[in-house]
């Protein structure tokens, strides 16, 4: 009786064991084919991200040598050695490319270079299919920057990740026929080394593409397609799936295998096992993701991740309640950064902007990198929509201290824009627009503050758009003039200098303002065209009034241009015009940003002879360092203080100081804006040594300079007495017109 009883309990505790067995088995197994799925969903999407970067830093690469005005230039001009030492060095320098051509309309390919051509030179790569392909795949291609579009094809045994654009001349974009303009197209072999480095990334040792036939295969499995210009399957990225959860079921397996009571104490040891292996795969998981939204210089989320959040169905929501807000942020002049100190010293110094921005945002907000020089800041809630425009205004003001990186020191400003959702009619597209909008107006009016958005903004965005438009063929069509304001010695009355100033008459518009026409044309580019004309209607009209000096204004955007003085003395020797003559007006604006690549470039104009002078002498940073620093022959006190000469002590007390502060530095002092005798009278008291304003003479053409000069005579006195008292006030001493 007792056996039947021990077989049955035997029984049913072997029935119990193998039940608890089969049941936890399974359990496991379905615990880790779950695992599987999901780690290989997570891994696809990671490496589709690191794609699209790929193609991203392709494009880059395109758009940054065909949106190039001098690029164009030199292509257009035949200079073989200018454009084999800049596109070429592309390729020699950086290492980021493996091949790089440049194919004329006709299709041919008057230049190319690559690494090296075991697989066959540039022109054999390129066949003419290709080239056709390639042309067939740009149709329709906008002639704007960042315009490039990726392709990738066959090349021998291996594939090929290229990018087109278009070559065009960024202040004429508008007006070439986009059929006339030569294709960039930069690519790079998708080699071992290059899918090895991808994949570690994202935690993938054996990243490769599958070439065979069975790659329509593996693209059904859920890889990634690699397709031609057709469109047909060429390959696919592959790589083994992580299987994290049978990583889990070898660790239970064994302890399965063990009797009842063994496998209950083992399970529950093995079960926290699991849960802790399978939390530490899902944290690297979690971090490689990450890895694929963040940006590697700065550590903040990048384009990518921002773009994520944006289309997020929570932000959607925060921009339907009107409780989400976007502000966006452009550094001003970053390309003359990368080009003083190189890209290293660039992403130094972006990092360092970044930190110190980061320190200044709300803990909720979200901090983005989303450009080589743009950032993004998204922000919700009742509460952060309150702050924005707080927190937008202290974005520019951390800015205000300079950076010193590799032993330079830079002033770095930036443009700031920001809009807030309205609710229930603004999309989170809709919403980045008005972002964008709003930062290019503060860039345009170089404000000093961000700017919010208003629907005024649309057309202004458009005005300006037309103007640019407008102000590209305005030289062409003879709508540019230049006028000259006399600058008269206080002591005699002498005219000593004249003022070149440029104006615009334009078909369309009328009589545009220099106030509202020179900052669109620094966006454009169109600056540089209008100050070589400037130059070069001032050489010629000075040859006619020898003994006497020129005042001629210079933008940030000239400065930084490389080859900014060259021209200036190329058009000063074509007119046989010596330097000296010439007074360049600088405002402190990029004295304050960049000094030390000032310094620089102002040290050579000086070596040609060119004097220098300091524009708006007393607003904005002004300061004795400035003077002491800089080579300047002259300081230009702003009309704002001698417009309250004499009504005003403090106004008084600031233009003598200023007057003592340039007799001390052995610095000529020019007062403009004298519209009155008393004004006049005042400064001379003081002993201003130069003066200017409508109540001397007023801004004329060089005919009307001439007449002046030759009723003057030698003497080129403006009043032939110097006791002023008779004159009224109101009326210009003397004003003559063509």
């Amino acid at each position: 009786m007792s056996h039947p009883i021990a077989g049955r309990i035997t029984l049913n505790l072997v029935a119990g064991i193998l039940v608890t067995i089969l049941t936890v088995t399974v359990a496991v197994w379905w615990m880790a084919e779950k695992q599987n799925k999901q780690a290989q969903e997570n891994t696809g999407t990671m490496v589709t991200g690191g794609i699209v970067a790929m193609e991203d830093n392709v494009k880059a690469f395109a758009n940054d040598y065909a949106w190039w005005e001098a690029g164009y230039n030199a292509y257009m001009a035949g200079d073989e050695k200018w454009v084999d030492e800049n596109f070429g060095s592309g390729i020699r320098d950086t290492q980021i490319s493996d091949i790089l051509v440049i194919i004329d309309p006709k299709g041919e390919i008057p230049y190319a270079w690559s690494i090296d051509d075991h697989r066959g030179t540039p022109r054999e790569i390129f066949s003419p299919e290709i080239r056709a392909k390639i042309a067939k795949l740009a149709e329709g291609m906008p002639v704007v920057n960042e315009a490039a579009r990726p392709a990738y094809f066959r090349v021998g045994d291996d594939i090929m990740l290229i990018a087109v654009a278009r070559i065009a001349p960024v202040s004429r974009a508008s007006e070439v026929d986009p059929a006339t303009l030569p294709f960039l197209v930069q690519g790079i072999y998708l080699n071992h080394q290059r899918l090895f480095d991808l994949g570690k990334q994202f935690l993938i040792d054996d990243l490769e593409i599958d070439h065979s036939a069975n790659a329509s295969g593996a693209v059904e499995d859920g890889f990634p397609p690699i397709r031609d210009f057709d469109g047909n399957i060429i390959g696919a990225f592959v790589w083994t799936p992580p299987t994290p959860g049978f990583a889990v079921l070898r660790n239970v397996v064994a302890p399965i295998a063990g009797g009842l009571l063994v496998f209950c104490l083992i399970a529950m040891w093995t079960v926290l096992r699991a849960r802790r292996l399978a939390l530490s795969q899902a944290l690297s998981e979690r971090q490689a993701v990450e890895a694929a939204r963040t940006d590697s210089l700065t550590g903040l989320t990048n384009r990518f991740g921002f773009n994520e959040l944006s289309a997020s169905a929570s932000f959607e929501e925060a921009c339907a309640k009107g409780e989400a807000a976007i502000i966006y942020l452009d550094i001003n002049g970053f390309k003359s950064v990368n080009d003083s100190i190189g890209h290293q010293g660039g992403d130094e110094l972006v990092g360092m902007l970044a930190d110190r921005l980061s320190m200044i945002l709300p803990p909720d907000a979200r901090f983005a990198r989303v450009g080589g020089d743009e950032f993004a800041v998204a922000l919700t809630g009742r509460a952060a929509l309150g702050a924005v425009a707080g927190v937008a205004s202290a974005m520019v003001h951390a800015l205000d201290q300079s950076f010193t990186v590799g032993g330079f020191q830079f002033q770095v400003t930036a443009a700031v824009g920001y809009a807030i959702s309205d609710g229930g009619d603004v999309t989170p597209g809709e919403l980045l627009r008005r972002a964008d909008l709003a930062m290019y107006q503060a860039k345009n009016a170089a404000e000093r503050d961000a700017v919010p958005y208003h629907p005024g903004l649309e057309t202004g965005a458009l005005h300006r758009k037309r103007l640019g438009m407008a102000l590209r063929g305005a030289i062409e069509a003879n709508e540019l003039s230049v006028v000259y304001q006399p600058i008269v010695r206080a002591s005699d009355l002498a005219i000593v200098s004249v003022e070149a100033l440029v104006r615009w008459d334009s078909k369309e518009f009328g009589r545009v303002s220099p106030v509202d026409f020179i900052p669109v044309a620094e966006e454009t580019g169109a600056i540089h065209d209008i100050g070589k004309f400037v130059f070069q209607r001032a050489c010629q009209d000075m040859v006619d009034w020898p003994g006497l000096k020129m005042s001629i204004n210079v933008s940030p955007a000239q400065l930084r241009d490389p080859s900014f003085a060259n021209d200036l003395g190329a058009i000063a020797r074509r007119h046989d015009v010596v330097p000296n003559r010439f007074k360049l007006e600088l405002t402190e604006g990029l004295l304050v940003r960049n000094p030390t690549i000032a310094k620089r470039k102002l040290a050579r104009l000086k070596s040609m002879g060119f004097g220098l002078s300091l524009d708006d002498f007393g607003t904005g940073f002004s300061s004795i360092g400035y003077l002491r620093q800089f080579p300047f022959d002259w300081l230009k006190i702003d009309k704002s203080f001698i417009s309250e000469l004499g009504s005003n002590p403090t106004a008084n007390a600031l233009i003598q100081s200023m007057i003592a502060l340039g007799d001390a530095m052995d610095i000529a002092v020019v007062a403009e804006g004298i519209e009155t005798v008393e004004q006049l009278q005042l400064l001379r008291l003081l002993q201003c040594e130069f003066v200017q304003g409508y109540y001397l003479a007023k801004p004329m053409p060089a005919a009307g300079i001439t007449a002046l000069l030759a009723e003057l005579g030698e003497s080129r006195r403006i009043l032939p007495e110097l006791d002023l008292g008779g004159y009224e006030p109101s009326r210009p001493v003397l004003t003559i017109q063509s």
